[in-house]
Protein backbone atom coordinates (compact mmCIF):
# COMPACT_ATOMS: atom_id res chain seq x y z
CA UNK A 1 0.00 0.00 0.00
CA UNK A 2 2.90 2.35 0.78
CA UNK A 3 4.29 1.71 -2.69
CA UNK A 4 0.97 2.61 -4.32
CA UNK A 5 0.84 5.80 -2.24
CA UNK A 6 4.39 6.72 -3.30
CA UNK A 7 3.57 6.20 -6.97
CA UNK A 8 0.35 8.14 -6.55
CA UNK A 9 2.15 11.16 -5.03
CA UNK A 10 4.80 11.11 -7.73
CA UNK A 11 2.27 10.90 -10.58
CA UNK A 12 -0.02 13.50 -9.01
CA UNK A 13 2.85 15.99 -8.80
CA UNK A 14 3.76 15.28 -12.41
CA UNK A 15 0.14 15.75 -13.51
CA UNK A 16 -0.19 19.03 -11.65
CA UNK A 17 2.83 20.31 -13.57
CA UNK A 18 1.03 19.61 -16.85
CA UNK A 19 -0.73 22.75 -18.10
CA UNK A 20 -3.43 20.87 -19.99
CA UNK A 21 -4.37 18.89 -16.90
CA UNK A 22 -4.54 22.03 -14.74
CA UNK A 23 -6.58 23.82 -17.39
CA UNK A 24 -9.22 21.10 -17.71
CA UNK A 25 -9.27 19.95 -14.09
CA UNK A 26 -9.14 23.29 -12.25
CA UNK A 27 -9.12 26.44 -14.37
CA UNK A 28 -12.08 25.69 -16.65
CA UNK A 29 -14.53 24.51 -13.92
CA UNK A 30 -13.66 27.26 -11.44
CA UNK A 31 -13.11 30.24 -13.75
CA UNK A 32 -14.38 29.62 -17.27
CA UNK A 33 -17.77 28.10 -16.35
CA UNK A 34 -18.69 30.80 -13.76
CA UNK A 35 -17.51 33.52 -16.16
CA UNK A 36 -19.53 32.04 -19.02
CA UNK A 37 -22.67 31.70 -16.90
CA UNK A 38 -22.29 35.21 -15.49
CA UNK A 39 -21.92 36.73 -18.93
CA UNK A 40 -24.89 34.75 -20.22
CA UNK A 41 -27.19 35.69 -17.33
CA UNK A 42 -26.18 39.36 -17.49
CA UNK A 43 -26.81 39.43 -21.23
CA UNK A 44 -30.23 37.79 -20.86
CA UNK A 45 -31.28 40.12 -18.05
CA UNK A 46 -30.12 43.14 -20.06
CA UNK A 47 -32.02 41.98 -23.13
CA UNK A 48 -35.21 41.34 -21.13
CA UNK A 49 -34.94 44.72 -19.40
CA UNK A 50 -34.46 46.53 -22.70
CA UNK A 51 -37.40 44.65 -24.23
CA UNK A 52 -39.68 45.73 -21.38
CA UNK A 53 -38.49 49.31 -20.95
CA UNK A 54 -37.78 50.67 -24.42
CA UNK A 55 -40.43 52.54 -26.39
CA UNK A 56 -41.66 50.34 -29.22
CA UNK A 57 -41.94 51.85 -32.69
CA UNK A 58 -45.00 50.29 -34.32
CA UNK A 59 -46.22 50.78 -37.89
CA UNK A 60 -50.01 50.58 -38.25
CA UNK A 61 -52.15 50.28 -41.36
CA UNK A 62 -55.68 50.78 -40.07
CA UNK A 63 -57.58 50.82 -43.41
CA UNK A 64 -59.89 53.43 -41.86
CA UNK A 65 -60.97 50.97 -39.14
CA UNK A 66 -60.40 50.27 -35.48
CA UNK A 67 -60.70 53.77 -34.03
CA UNK A 68 -61.10 52.47 -30.47
CA UNK A 69 -58.05 50.24 -30.87
CA UNK A 70 -56.02 53.14 -32.26
CA UNK A 71 -57.03 55.35 -29.33
CA UNK A 72 -55.89 52.73 -26.86
CA UNK A 73 -52.57 52.29 -28.64
CA UNK A 74 -51.95 56.04 -28.85
CA UNK A 75 -52.69 56.48 -25.14
CA UNK A 76 -49.84 54.17 -24.25
CA UNK A 77 -46.67 56.09 -23.47
CA UNK A 78 -44.39 53.14 -24.27
CA UNK A 79 -45.58 52.90 -27.89
CA UNK A 80 -44.70 55.15 -30.82
CA UNK A 81 -47.42 54.72 -33.45
CA UNK A 82 -46.80 55.59 -37.08
CA UNK A 83 -49.50 55.09 -39.69
CA UNK A 84 -48.44 53.58 -43.01
CA UNK A 85 -50.15 52.85 -46.30
CA UNK A 86 -48.05 50.05 -47.81
CA UNK A 87 -47.91 47.07 -45.48
CA UNK A 88 -45.64 45.10 -47.84
CA UNK A 89 -42.92 47.76 -47.67
CA UNK A 90 -43.47 47.98 -43.93
CA UNK A 91 -42.68 44.29 -43.54
CA UNK A 92 -39.26 44.99 -45.05
CA UNK A 93 -38.78 47.82 -42.56
CA UNK A 94 -39.58 45.43 -39.69
CA UNK A 95 -36.88 43.09 -41.01
CA UNK A 96 -34.47 46.04 -41.13
CA UNK A 97 -35.35 46.99 -37.51
CA UNK A 98 -36.79 50.36 -38.57
CA UNK A 99 -39.98 49.27 -36.79
CA UNK A 100 -40.19 46.83 -33.89
CA UNK A 101 -43.58 45.54 -35.05
CA UNK A 102 -46.25 46.26 -37.63
CA UNK A 103 -50.02 46.00 -37.16
CA UNK A 104 -52.64 45.74 -39.90
CA UNK A 105 -56.34 46.17 -39.15
CA UNK A 106 -58.56 44.44 -41.72
CA UNK A 107 -60.66 46.57 -44.08
CA UNK A 108 -63.89 45.04 -42.73
CA UNK A 109 -62.79 45.11 -39.09
CA UNK A 110 -65.45 47.58 -37.88
CA UNK A 111 -68.14 45.88 -39.95
CA UNK A 112 -67.35 42.48 -38.49
CA UNK A 113 -67.26 43.79 -34.91
CA UNK A 114 -70.56 45.68 -35.28
CA UNK A 115 -72.45 42.64 -36.51
CA UNK A 116 -71.08 40.40 -33.75
CA UNK A 117 -68.52 38.59 -35.89
CA UNK A 118 -64.75 38.41 -35.56
CA UNK A 119 -62.57 41.33 -36.67
CA UNK A 120 -59.13 40.46 -37.98
CA UNK A 121 -55.85 42.09 -36.94
CA UNK A 122 -52.40 40.94 -38.07
CA UNK A 123 -49.13 41.55 -36.23
CA UNK A 124 -45.98 41.39 -38.34
CA UNK A 125 -42.83 40.44 -36.48
CA UNK A 126 -39.48 38.74 -37.02
CA UNK A 127 -39.15 35.03 -36.37
CA UNK A 128 -36.40 35.83 -33.87
CA UNK A 129 -38.45 38.65 -32.31
CA UNK A 130 -38.32 38.80 -28.55
CA UNK A 131 -41.60 37.37 -27.23
CA UNK A 132 -41.72 40.13 -24.61
CA UNK A 133 -41.95 42.77 -27.34
CA UNK A 134 -44.73 40.87 -29.12
CA UNK A 135 -46.61 40.42 -25.85
CA UNK A 136 -46.56 44.16 -25.11
CA UNK A 137 -48.56 44.94 -28.26
CA UNK A 138 -50.76 41.87 -27.97
CA UNK A 139 -51.81 42.85 -24.43
CA UNK A 140 -53.72 45.89 -25.75
CA UNK A 141 -55.50 43.74 -28.34
CA UNK A 142 -56.41 41.21 -25.66
CA UNK A 143 -57.87 43.87 -23.36
CA UNK A 144 -59.95 45.31 -26.21
CA UNK A 145 -61.11 41.82 -27.10
CA UNK A 146 -62.22 41.22 -23.49
CA UNK A 147 -64.07 44.55 -23.33
CA UNK A 148 -65.95 43.91 -26.60
CA UNK A 149 -66.86 40.41 -25.46
CA UNK A 150 -68.27 41.70 -22.18
CA UNK A 151 -70.33 44.35 -24.02
CA UNK A 152 -71.79 41.71 -26.30
CA UNK A 153 -72.68 39.46 -23.41
CA UNK A 154 -74.25 42.32 -21.45
CA UNK A 155 -76.36 43.28 -24.46
CA UNK A 156 -78.06 39.87 -24.44
CA UNK A 157 -78.08 39.41 -20.67
CA UNK A 158 -75.42 36.68 -20.56
CA UNK A 159 -72.49 36.41 -18.16
CA UNK A 160 -69.04 35.11 -19.04
CA UNK A 161 -69.84 31.97 -17.05
CA UNK A 162 -72.49 31.10 -19.66
CA UNK A 163 -69.88 30.69 -22.40
CA UNK A 164 -67.46 28.89 -20.09
CA UNK A 165 -69.46 26.01 -18.61
CA UNK A 166 -66.36 24.12 -17.51
CA UNK A 167 -63.35 25.52 -15.69
CA UNK A 168 -60.25 23.42 -15.30
CA UNK A 169 -57.63 24.23 -12.71
CA UNK A 170 -54.09 22.95 -12.96
CA UNK A 171 -52.34 22.00 -9.75
CA UNK A 172 -48.83 20.60 -9.83
CA UNK A 173 -48.37 17.74 -7.39
CA UNK A 174 -44.80 18.91 -6.99
CA UNK A 175 -44.02 22.00 -4.94
CA UNK A 176 -42.29 24.93 -6.63
CA UNK A 177 -39.03 23.85 -5.01
CA UNK A 178 -39.42 20.32 -6.36
CA UNK A 179 -40.38 21.51 -9.84
CA UNK A 180 -37.50 23.97 -10.11
CA UNK A 181 -35.19 21.43 -8.50
CA UNK A 182 -36.00 18.82 -11.13
CA UNK A 183 -35.36 21.35 -13.89
CA UNK A 184 -32.06 22.45 -12.34
CA UNK A 185 -31.12 18.86 -11.54
CA UNK A 186 -31.63 17.87 -15.15
CA UNK A 187 -29.35 20.70 -16.24
CA UNK A 188 -26.42 20.25 -13.83
CA UNK A 189 -25.23 16.79 -14.98
CA UNK A 190 -24.56 18.20 -18.46
CA UNK A 191 -21.64 20.04 -16.92
CA UNK A 192 -20.24 18.15 -13.97
CA UNK A 193 -20.37 14.71 -15.66
CA UNK A 194 -18.73 15.98 -18.85
CA UNK A 195 -16.06 17.86 -16.91
CA UNK A 196 -15.44 14.82 -14.71
CA UNK A 197 -14.79 12.86 -17.91
CA UNK A 198 -12.63 15.61 -19.38
CA UNK A 199 -10.77 16.07 -16.10
CA UNK A 200 -9.86 12.37 -16.06
CA UNK A 201 -9.05 12.30 -19.77
CA UNK A 202 -5.83 14.29 -19.87
CA UNK A 203 -4.14 12.63 -16.86
CA UNK A 204 -5.05 9.22 -18.33
CA UNK A 205 -3.45 10.11 -21.64
CA UNK A 206 -0.39 11.70 -20.05
CA UNK A 207 0.27 8.92 -17.52
CA UNK A 208 0.08 6.10 -20.06
CA UNK A 209 0.36 7.29 -23.66
CA UNK A 210 2.70 10.05 -22.48
CA UNK A 211 5.03 7.45 -20.95
CA UNK A 212 5.23 5.76 -24.35
CA UNK A 213 6.02 9.00 -26.17
CA UNK A 214 8.66 9.96 -23.61
CA UNK A 215 10.18 6.48 -23.82
CA UNK A 216 9.88 5.94 -20.07
CA UNK A 217 7.34 3.10 -20.04
CA UNK A 218 10.07 0.42 -20.25
CA UNK A 219 12.03 2.11 -17.45
CA UNK A 220 9.00 2.16 -15.15
CA UNK A 221 8.33 -1.53 -15.74
CA UNK A 222 11.89 -2.45 -14.76
CA UNK A 223 11.76 -0.88 -11.27
CA UNK A 224 11.31 -3.34 -8.37
CA UNK A 225 7.62 -2.54 -7.94
CA UNK A 226 4.63 -4.71 -8.82
CA UNK A 227 2.91 -3.86 -12.07
CA UNK A 228 -0.47 -3.61 -10.34
CA UNK A 229 0.96 -1.18 -7.83
CA UNK A 230 2.10 1.03 -10.69
CA UNK A 231 -1.33 0.78 -12.29
CA UNK A 232 -3.28 1.57 -9.11
CA UNK A 233 -1.02 4.51 -8.28
CA UNK A 234 -1.59 6.03 -11.70
CA UNK A 235 -5.28 5.12 -11.69
CA UNK A 236 -5.85 6.97 -8.41
CA UNK A 237 -4.55 10.15 -10.06
CA UNK A 238 -7.00 9.76 -12.95
CA UNK A 239 -9.94 9.10 -10.60
CA UNK A 240 -9.16 12.05 -8.33
CA UNK A 241 -8.77 14.34 -11.34
CA UNK A 242 -12.27 13.35 -12.49
CA UNK A 243 -13.86 13.83 -9.07
CA UNK A 244 -12.15 17.18 -8.48
CA UNK A 245 -13.19 18.49 -11.92
CA UNK A 246 -16.81 17.47 -11.35
CA UNK A 247 -16.98 18.99 -7.87
CA UNK A 248 -15.26 22.20 -8.95
CA UNK A 249 -17.84 22.54 -11.71
CA UNK A 250 -20.62 22.37 -9.12
CA UNK A 251 -18.72 24.87 -6.99
CA UNK A 252 -18.49 27.17 -10.00
CA UNK A 253 -22.25 27.01 -10.48
CA UNK A 254 -22.83 27.78 -6.82
CA UNK A 255 -20.46 30.75 -6.85
CA UNK A 256 -21.89 32.36 -9.96
CA UNK A 257 -25.50 31.94 -8.84
CA UNK A 258 -24.78 33.26 -5.34
CA UNK A 259 -22.66 36.24 -6.36
CA UNK A 260 -24.54 37.32 -9.49
CA UNK A 261 -26.48 40.36 -8.29
CA UNK A 262 -28.38 40.69 -11.58
CA UNK A 263 -30.42 37.56 -10.81
CA UNK A 264 -33.70 37.79 -8.82
CA UNK A 265 -33.41 37.33 -5.07
CA UNK A 266 -35.44 34.12 -5.05
CA UNK A 267 -32.77 32.47 -7.23
CA UNK A 268 -30.19 32.89 -4.47
CA UNK A 269 -32.67 31.44 -1.98
CA UNK A 270 -33.33 28.46 -4.25
CA UNK A 271 -29.59 27.86 -4.65
CA UNK A 272 -29.24 27.62 -0.87
CA UNK A 273 -32.06 25.07 -0.83
CA UNK A 274 -30.77 23.02 -3.78
CA UNK A 275 -26.99 22.96 -3.42
CA UNK A 276 -26.85 21.99 0.24
CA UNK A 277 -24.01 20.09 1.91
CA UNK A 278 -26.13 16.94 1.73
CA UNK A 279 -26.82 17.40 -2.00
CA UNK A 280 -23.18 18.08 -2.84
CA UNK A 281 -22.03 15.14 -0.70
CA UNK A 282 -24.35 12.68 -2.46
CA UNK A 283 -23.32 13.95 -5.90
CA UNK A 284 -19.65 13.83 -4.86
CA UNK A 285 -20.04 10.23 -3.67
CA UNK A 286 -21.57 9.27 -7.03
CA UNK A 287 -18.67 10.92 -8.82
CA UNK A 288 -16.15 8.57 -7.18
CA UNK A 289 -17.38 5.30 -8.77
CA UNK A 290 -18.39 7.19 -11.93
CA UNK A 291 -14.86 8.59 -12.33
CA UNK A 292 -13.49 5.10 -11.63
CA UNK A 293 -15.68 3.77 -14.44
CA UNK A 294 -14.43 6.57 -16.70
CA UNK A 295 -10.86 5.63 -15.76
CA UNK A 296 -11.67 2.03 -16.68
CA UNK A 297 -12.50 3.21 -20.19
CA UNK A 298 -9.87 5.91 -20.59
CA UNK A 299 -6.82 4.04 -19.28
CA UNK A 300 -7.04 0.97 -21.59
CA UNK A 301 -7.60 3.33 -24.52
CA UNK A 302 -4.57 5.41 -23.49
CA UNK A 303 -2.47 2.26 -23.11
CA UNK A 304 -3.48 1.10 -26.58
CA UNK A 305 -2.75 4.44 -28.29
CA UNK A 306 0.68 4.97 -29.80
CA UNK A 307 0.72 8.75 -29.44
CA UNK A 308 -1.00 11.60 -27.63
CA UNK A 309 -2.78 12.58 -30.85
CA UNK A 310 -4.06 9.04 -31.43
CA UNK A 311 -5.24 8.81 -27.81
CA UNK A 312 -7.24 12.02 -28.21
CA UNK A 313 -8.78 10.74 -31.43
CA UNK A 314 -9.80 7.48 -29.76
CA UNK A 315 -11.11 9.10 -26.58
CA UNK A 316 -13.02 12.11 -28.01
CA UNK A 317 -15.97 9.93 -29.18
CA UNK A 318 -16.52 8.95 -25.53
CA UNK A 319 -17.51 12.56 -24.83
CA UNK A 320 -20.30 12.35 -27.38
CA UNK A 321 -21.38 8.93 -26.12
CA UNK A 322 -21.60 10.32 -22.57
CA UNK A 323 -23.77 13.20 -23.79
CA UNK A 324 -26.49 10.88 -25.10
CA UNK A 325 -27.80 9.67 -21.70
CA UNK A 326 -27.43 13.21 -20.32
CA UNK A 327 -29.53 14.54 -23.18
CA UNK A 328 -32.14 11.81 -22.69
CA UNK A 329 -32.40 12.49 -18.96
CA UNK A 330 -32.84 16.23 -19.50
CA UNK A 331 -35.57 16.21 -22.15
CA UNK A 332 -37.07 12.75 -21.98
CA UNK A 333 -39.92 11.72 -19.70
CA UNK A 334 -37.71 9.18 -17.96
CA UNK A 335 -37.80 8.52 -14.25
CA UNK A 336 -35.32 6.84 -11.96
CA UNK A 337 -36.40 3.22 -11.59
CA UNK A 338 -34.87 -0.24 -11.20
CA UNK A 339 -33.81 -0.31 -14.86
CA UNK A 340 -32.50 3.23 -15.29
CA UNK A 341 -30.68 3.03 -11.94
CA UNK A 342 -28.41 0.41 -13.52
CA UNK A 343 -27.43 2.37 -16.64
CA UNK A 344 -24.15 4.27 -16.13
CA UNK A 345 -24.18 8.06 -16.62
CA UNK A 346 -27.98 8.02 -17.11
CA UNK A 347 -28.43 6.86 -13.52
CA UNK A 348 -26.22 9.68 -12.23
CA UNK A 349 -28.17 12.28 -14.23
CA UNK A 350 -31.56 10.99 -13.09
CA UNK A 351 -30.42 10.59 -9.48
CA UNK A 352 -29.04 14.15 -9.49
CA UNK A 353 -32.41 15.44 -10.67
CA UNK A 354 -34.16 13.70 -7.76
CA UNK A 355 -31.51 14.67 -5.21
CA UNK A 356 -31.65 18.36 -6.09
CA UNK A 357 -35.47 18.29 -6.07
CA UNK A 358 -35.48 16.55 -2.69
CA UNK A 359 -37.57 13.63 -4.01
CA UNK A 360 -34.89 10.94 -4.12
CA UNK A 361 -35.86 7.36 -3.28
CA UNK A 362 -32.92 6.17 -1.17
CA UNK A 363 -33.59 2.57 -2.15
CA UNK A 364 -33.09 3.47 -5.81
CA UNK A 365 -30.12 5.66 -4.88
CA UNK A 366 -28.53 2.62 -3.23
CA UNK A 367 -29.03 0.69 -6.48
CA UNK A 368 -27.40 3.57 -8.37
CA UNK A 369 -24.35 3.34 -6.11
CA UNK A 370 -24.22 -0.46 -6.38
CA UNK A 371 -24.40 -0.36 -10.17
CA UNK A 372 -21.77 2.41 -10.35
CA UNK A 373 -19.46 0.43 -8.08
CA UNK A 374 -20.03 -2.68 -10.23
CA UNK A 375 -19.13 -0.78 -13.40
CA UNK A 376 -16.16 0.77 -11.60
CA UNK A 377 -14.90 -2.70 -10.65
CA UNK A 378 -15.31 -3.82 -14.25
CA UNK A 379 -13.27 -0.81 -15.27
CA UNK A 380 -10.55 -1.71 -12.79
CA UNK A 381 -10.46 -5.31 -14.02
CA UNK A 382 -10.24 -4.12 -17.61
CA UNK A 383 -7.33 -1.84 -16.68
CA UNK A 384 -5.56 -4.69 -14.86
CA UNK A 385 -5.95 -7.01 -17.85
CA UNK A 386 -4.87 -4.36 -20.33
CA UNK A 387 -1.88 -3.17 -18.27
CA UNK A 388 -0.73 -6.77 -17.79
CA UNK A 389 -0.35 -7.26 -21.53
CA UNK A 390 3.15 -6.59 -22.85
CA UNK A 391 1.69 -6.35 -26.35
CA UNK A 392 -0.50 -3.39 -25.35
CA UNK A 393 2.13 -1.61 -23.26
CA UNK A 394 4.82 -1.88 -25.93
CA UNK A 395 2.58 -1.08 -28.89
CA UNK A 396 4.39 1.60 -30.88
Amino acid sequence: MNTIWTIFKKEMLDSLRDRRTLLIMIVVPTIFIPLLLSMGSVFMMKENTESMEKNLKIAVKDNGNGQELMKRLQRRRDLVIEKVEDIDKTQLLVKANTFDLALEIAEDFDQQISKGATGLTTIYHKSVQDTLIYARLESTLQRLNTDILEERLDSVGITTAFIQPIETKSRNVYSMKESIGKAAGGFLPYFFVIFALMGAMYPAIDLFTGEKERGTMETILTVPVGRLQILFGKMLVVIIAGVVSGMLTLAGFYIVLKLNTSLPGFVSTMVDQFLTLKTLSLIGLMLIPLSTFFAGVLIPTSIYAKSFKEAQSLINPFLFVAMIPLFISAIGNIELNLLTACIPVLNVALATKEIVAGTIDYGLLAIVFISLIAFALLGVLLCVRWFSSERNLMRV
